[in-house]
């Protein structure tokens, strides 16, 4: 994640203030399949441990199938890669290292939620540049450099596959590929209103491909798709704040139905020893990752037609 993404949340909240008061949607218990296979995709390592760090493990106890996918590896946050290494001037390749650094943490993480290391994937793709795939990079033809690795293509050998180019048709084959050898009937994703570009665009992407996928019958045209939010203006609550069940559903979402699922003393425990295996992340912004430390996660369906108007952009 980018600290830039706080400073985008703070200015939307004072333009959502208003919203505030308004009455807060109900949240249900979240239900799945009955016998579920669950892929779950994290723009950052991190995201999928603070977000759905509860869900995954009570999964894993259950014997459920359960993909995790990292759309990228998070190597694109100046701060953090300055106090990590040291450099007051971080080169393309210093980028990288921090990159692989975070991706040993999510392997830590998601070993402690009880996932498979090969069911656990990296794409490799930029660190804040995915909105650019999708908004102005899409084709092959005009791929995308980030600006941290200096790279338009994803530079770790251990990648999903590292022949891919920066650009949109690149990362919706790849995020198919996985979907169509997975076969889901559950989809954990961004919410698509959430603010910070890259996990907004991740959840465009995930929409794209399986839409795409479920027009070819490929998946279920049934496959139940929750949406999670990292960065809000009012989510996370403080615990200060509140540390109830269930947990407030954000106002500004009237296309989006929340469920709430709650996790015990022990759960919450084990997401926490999660949580604890990125310590690049805790480092640097301490404060944001364990507001998710809570006796629940919420996870939102969002309207059908919302889905398919982002799914005819391209």
């Amino acid at each position: 994640m980018i600290a830039g993404a706080l400073l985008a949340a703070a200015a939307a909240c004072a333009a959502l203030a208003v919203q505030a008061a308004e009455p807060e949607p109900t949240v249900e218990p979240l239900r799945l399949p009955e016998r579920p296979r669950v892929i779950v995709f994290a723009p950052h390592p991190d995201d999928e441990t603070i977000a759905a760090g509860g869900l995954i493990q009570q999964l894993t106890r259950a014997r459920a199938d359960v993909d995790v996918v990292f759309v990228t590896n998070g190597d694109g946050y100046p701060d953090a890669v300055r106090k990590e290494l040291r450099t007051p001037a971080p080169t393309g390749a210093d980028y990288v290292a921090f990159g692989r650094r975070r991706q040993h943490e999510a392997l830590q993480a998601t070993h402690r939620l009880g996932v498979y290391p090969s069911a656990v994937h990296f794409l490799g793709f930029p660190d804040g540049g995915l909105d650019q795939l999708w908004r102005a990079h899409w084709s092959r033809a005009s791929p995308y450099v980030s600006p941290y690795t200096d790279e338009d293509s994803p530079p770790y050998s251990d990648a999903f596959d590292p022949d891919l180019d920066y650009d949109g048709q690149d990362l919706t084959a790849a995020i198919m590929r996985i979907l169509r050898d997975v076969r889901p009937n559950v989809i954990v994703m961004p919410h698509p209103d959430d603010v910070h570009h890259d996990h907004a665009a991740t959840a465009y992407f995930v929409i794209e491909a399986a839409d795409r996928l479920r027009t070819h019958n490929v998946i279920p045209h049934d496959v139940q798709i929750l949406t999670y939010l990292v960065h809000d203006p009012y989510r996370p609550p403080t615990k200060a704040e509140t540390a109830t069940l269930p947990p407030p559903a954000p106002p500004r979402f009237t296309d989006t139905r929340w469920f709430a699922l709650p996790l015990t003393t022990e759960q919450q425990g084990v997401k926490a020893a999660a949580l604890r295996a990125y310590t690049s992340q805790l480092d640097i912004m301490p404060d944001l990752l364990t507001r998710f430390l809570r006796p629940n996660e919420l996870f939102g369906e969002v309207e059908p037609a919302v889905l398919a108007r982002i799914a005819s952009r391209h």
